[in-house]
């Protein structure tokens, strides 16, 4: 089944199969409201559960699965009636699940987002938010994209949006004689709340994209576009609902080794520069800044890509990036074909606090260990004066 596929409107949710958190079935959706989704199980002597809209965590393509166990719907949301007073749903573990929703996915009011599973996750978690199966999951309407500025992958300015296509983008470039140029959107890689970015450099939208009136969706599916936007529906099934948000960020803070001062280097500076590890081993350069963390991309032949969380950075001279982790440890923790998510990053910066703290009791033990080797020493036979 394709992402797109994943894609489901709450119109679309009646007669829809439902799972609760622990994988049992719980029915059949009878009718969706802004407020809550209704439930209908079994044929003779049906069942039905009420449950708060913002409890469902997602669509997987076959089913709607909701974020409680089978015996917390029994318990607190199966009735004869529908609610009178919809009140009654705001506890306090449900405003907080409601907000965060809302945080991850602003179009939810209108489409059930992907369903992604959360690892080790408590099934009677019921505040738990689905997880964004990346980084950037969080997005913005097109629509609110008007007047923004559009960067090429070469941060060249190409000009500001005029209109939004079902397609494309129209950039409107200069004030008089202005140049349009109608961008797909699947070129369009991330808005950082005041620009939007495009994969493709400032040459190949003039020579592409630069004309006085929009393609025709035909002229747009190129192979080589339409490889892009498998890759971009796999990672982003709600792309063309809203454009994939990645905020800006200061940029990272390390203490000078001279000084003692702490700096802050932009993020931009970071990209193609050297990584290397506790233990001095290079381990690539950086491809690209995420929100949490840092892609090195090691190799040629054979390709290696590491996703590292930023806590990891623990100095930057100007050339290259110092990890407090050694080699073995990003090998082994931090490589992956596929960008983590959110919750998998923070994890993975746990344990790598906990590897560089021992990494550090291990060098204060053999410092100790040489210092008291040398008074060991000035004391042995022989060395009295």
């Amino acid at each position: 089944m394709s992402s797109s596929s994943l894609i489901l409107s709450w119109n679309e949710a009646k007669d829809k199969k439902v799972k609760s958190s622990d994988e049992k079935d719980l029915g059949k959706v009878y009718n969706a409201t802004k407020d809550y989704i209704e439930i209908k199980e079994g044929r003779i002597g049906k069942k039905t559960y009420f449950v708060p809209k913002y409890f469902v965590q997602g669509y997987d393509g076959d089913n709607i699965w909701i974020s409680l166990e089978k015996e917390d719907v029994k318990r607190r949301f199966e009735r004869e009636r529908p609610p009178q007073d919809v009140s009654e749903f705001e506890t306090p573990d449900y405003v907080q699940r409601r907000e965060s929703i809302r945080k991850y996915f602003p179009d939810f009011d209108n489409n059930i987002p992907r369903y992604t599973p959360i690892p080790g996750a408590s099934s009677a978690d019921s505040g738990s938010v689905p997880t964004p199966t990346s980084t950037k999951m969080v997005s913005v309407s097109w629509e609110k994209l008007k007047g923004k500025k559009v960067k090429s992958k070469d941060n060249s300015d190409i000009g500001k949006v005029n209109e939004v296509g079902p397609h494309y983008i129209e950039v409107k470039e200069g004030l008089i004689g202005k140049k349009s140029y109608f961008i797909p959107k699947y070129y369009i890689e991330y808005f950082d709340g005041d620009k939007l970015q495009t994969s493709l450099s400032k040459d190949e939208i003039k020579k592409k994209w630069e004309r006085s009136s929009p393609p025709t969706e035909a002229e747009v599916q190129t192979q080589e576009y339409l490889e892009r936007k498998k890759k971009v529906e796999e990672e982003q099934p709600q792309f063309l609902h809203g454009v994939p948000f990645m905020a800006q960020e200061p940029g990272v803070s390390v203490r000078s080794d001279t000084t003692g001062e702490e700096v802050k280097i932009e993020w931009a500076e970071v990209i193609h520069k050297h990584v290397r590890a506790f233990d001095d081993i290079d381990v690539g350069d950086v491809e690209r800044v995420g929100n949490e963390f840092i892609v090195a991309r090691q190799g040629v032949a054979k390709v290696h890509l590491y996703y590292i969380p930023k806590t990891c950075i623990s100095n930057y001279d100007g050339s290259s990036l110092y990890l407090n982790v050694p080699s073995d440890f990003v090998r082994s923790r931090f490589e992956r074909d596929t960008e983590p998510t959110s919750e998998k990053i923070q994890i993975l910066a746990r344990e790598a606090k906990t590897e560089a703290e021992r990494q550090n009791q291990e060098v204060t033990s053999t410092k100790e260990k040489d210092t008291s080797t040398d008074k060991y020493e000035e004391g042995a036979p022989g060395t009295e004066r």
